[in-house]
């Protein structure tokens, strides 16, 4: 076997296990904006409740926001201009639960969003 059909086949299983390895977290992001006058969680996403969620959040917002998900355990502060990765195991998602609110724990007249599991 010549030194390119080495390099040939190991690009090809190389490729073959990327692609065919399984996620290791579900990726779910949430931005703080303010639409119509309302401050809003925008974002959200679908997540497999088996597996760790991975949530980024942005506050683009000139205060700071809670950032709130009760149903997995998650209650933060995240200041202006602040982007912050929040991960949450699979023990700590309430399996009953098929739609998690996303809220302000600090402003609760904002819009809350959501996240869904599959």
């Amino acid at each position: 076997m010549t030194t390119r059909s080495v390099l040939s086949l190991a690009l090809v299983l190389g490729l073959a296990l990327i692609f065919a390895a399984p996620a290791l977290a579900e990726d779910v992001s949430f931005k703080a904006v303010e639409k119509d006058g309302a401050k809003v969680w925008e974002g959200g996403g679908t997540i497999d409740s088996k597996m760790p969620v991975m949530i980024k959040v942005n506050n683009t917002l000139a205060a700071e926001h809670g950032f709130s998900i009760d149903s997995m355990g998650v209650k933060d502060v995240i200041k202006p201009g602040e982007e912050k990765t929040i991960t949450v195991s699979p023990d700590k998602i309430d399996k009953n639960v098929k739609e998690h609110r996303v809220y302000c724990q600090l402003h609760p007249k904002h819009v809350a969003g959501t996240i869904k599991v599959k």
